[in-house]
């Protein structure tokens, strides 16, 4: 924290000279950088800039004094402050020094108590040294830290955390349109730091270097290469050190664009600040409902009426290693993005898995779940094409909810209905909800089960068996049963099969089976015995997704 007048003031040695600050209280904090001890009126070739003067106030009486031009000569030396000790050679400062002083906003002060200069120029002059090295060494350890972060292709987060320490204060990284990707809050909440950004960084424009700017006085430093950044870092609240805290942002700086040089990016870190958000929201480690809404909000994404957590499965793909697969779920992401921005949709996004993209729409007052939907699914089967030709992704629907966190909170519930009814192979691009997938979903996701299999089998077997040989249509005849509910008359109609003869039928296959077709329990287990054969041998069936789809089951 670089030494200044105030501070210089504060001093044990300073106190015992009882000082009164009688012009320039605003600019008390410029850095000092040496203490100069004069008796002489001509100062303009003995001070370099910076310097506190220190003087009894010789130069201020006699017949030849001009005390107005003293002042002025200090300022004009870009001096950081006059304090004269008052005595019986001056016991108080000449009206004209004070009024130029103040003029020219130069701290004055007067010292009332004798004191001794030359423990002054060592106290202070200690401190400065002390300073400067404490300077250095931090240079050094920030050179270092950074070096390392580059060598090891840190992302952004991890790159804003180490200045956020260095500088003690929160730093966030922005992209040229003003949408957080990365931040370190240093402790203050999310939705304190990052509330109404957008608007706040629109007005603080960017600079060539770090320097402040804005009406805030944000400290600033452009990313990327000289003429064309992508970006800037911000310190959105006053630091202890500009000067530390500037030399701090620029390394960050450097960092970022080497890790984007190796990148080569463009959405990365858009992505990753999305992704990680959602993951932070769906594990529950945001409490508080402002902070997310902030967070989104800084990321692009305004608040909306509902939130609907939504899951974008896409077809499974044989990849070869780890960065093939990294590469497609990034393609998946972009899918989404695009597909997103295509719609015209606000949301936050990102990978659930290898396959999966999670989405939590924010739906505007007056518009309904299922024209989002469409909008989505329309959107991402169009661009999904070259990802998985011949293929769509399914989207998963979770429940709507009133508030960001809750909706992301449903996001595992939403994996679950995705992963359902893309098991049911749907035909088209659709949607499906709970609602839609129900027993069904669940059984085509555990139909290649051991367990599930040897339930169809000891349910089903000996039927299976007796149809392989005889292929008396007992089987198909079960399966109408089941789906008009043990309803005897309406199957006999919809059979053409008389009742006499329905029920003999009914009897031969309560005799192949061993099982009483009028118990509840012995249909219902055989409507899943059923199920998880129709989906193993693919037969066709209607199926529930939206937009009139069909699916395999």
């Amino acid at each position: 924290m670089p030494l200044t007048l105030r501070t210089i003031l504060a001093m044990d040695v300073l106190t015992a000279g009882r000082p009164e600050v009688l012009a320039g209280e605003q600019s008390l904090d410029r850095p000092v950088r040496w203490v100069h001890v004069t008796e002489v009126d001509d100062m303009v070739d003995l001070l370099g800039g910076h310097e506190v003067v220190l003087t009894t106030g010789l130069p201020l009486v006699g017949p030849t004094a001009d005390p107005e031009r003293f002042v002025t000569q200090l300022a004009e030396a870009s001096a950081c402050g006059l304090i004269v000790e008052l005595g019986p050679r001056l016991p108080e400062l000449p009206a004209a020094l004070v009024r130029q002083a103040r003029r020219l906003e130069l701290p004055l002060v007067a010292l009332h108590a004798p004191v001794r200069f030359v423990s002054i120029t060592e106290a202070v002059h200690r401190l400065i040294v002390g300073e400067q090295y404490h300077g250095l060494e931090l240079a050094q350890r920030t050179h270092e830290v950074f070096t390392n972060l580059s060598l090891d292709s840190a992302d952004a987060s991890t790159i804003l955390a180490e200045a956020s320490t260095l500088i003690g204060a929160p730093v966030v990284l922005e992209d040229v349109g003003h949408h957080v990707v990365a931040l370190a809050r240093h402790g203050r909440t999310s939705g304190a730091l990052l509330r109404g950004w957008e608007e706040r960084s629109r007005r603080a424009p960017v600079l060539d270097e770090a320097g402040t700017s804005g009406p805030e006085r944000w400290l600033t430093c452009p990313v990327g290469l000289r003429g064309a950044p992508w970006g800037r870092i911000v310190a959105p609240q006053q630091t202890h050190d500009p000067v530390t805290t500037a030399m701090v942002m620029q390394r960050a700086a450097q960092a970022l664009q080497l890790s984007r040089l190796v990148e080569r990016d463009a959405t990365r870190l858009q992505s990753q600040a999305q992704e990680s958000l959602l993951q932070e929201l769906v594990e529950g480690r945001v409490q508080d409902e402002a902070d997310g809404l902030a967070r989104a909000a800084a990321l692009g994404m305004r608040a909306g009426a509902n939130y609907l957590p939504v899951v974008a499965l896409f077809g499974p793909a044989a990849l070869p290693d780890q960065i093939a697969r990294q590469r497609r779920a990034r393609a998946q992401l972009e899918t989404v993005s695009d597909a997103l921005a295509e719609a015209r949709l606000d949301a936050i996004s990102g990978g659930v898995d290898d396959q999966g993209v999670g989405i939590v729409l924010a739906l505007p007052r007056g518009v309904t779940e299922d024209a989002a939907l469409e909008a989505l699914a329309t959107a991402t089967a169009s661009r999904a094409g070259a990802l998985t030709p011949g293929t769509v992704p399914v989207l998963g629907v979770g429940r709507a909810a009133g508030t960001l966190l809750v909706a992301a909170s449903r996001m595992p519930a939403t994996v679950h209905v995705a992963e359902a009814a893309r098991a049911l192979q749907p035909s088209s691009a659709a949607w499906f909800r709970s609602t839609d997938v129900r027993l069904r979903g669940l059984v085509a996701q555990l139909r290649d089960d051991e367990r599930v299999l040897g339930f169809a089998e000891a349910e089903l077997g000996p039927l299976l068996a007796h149809e392989a040989e005889h292929g008396t249509g007992l089987l198909d005849l079960l399966r109408r049963y089941v789906e008009l509910r043990g309803n005897k008359a309406a199957l006999a109609q919809a059979t053409h099969i008389s009742r006499q003869a329905l029920y003999g039928r009914l009897h031969k296959l309560e005799s192949i089976l061993r099982v009483d077709l009028d118990d509840a329990d012995s249909v219902l287990s055989l409507g899943v015995a059923l199920l998880v054969h129709d989906l193993r041998v693919g037969r066709a069936r209607p199926g529930p997704g939206r937009r009139g789809t069909t699916v395999t089951s």
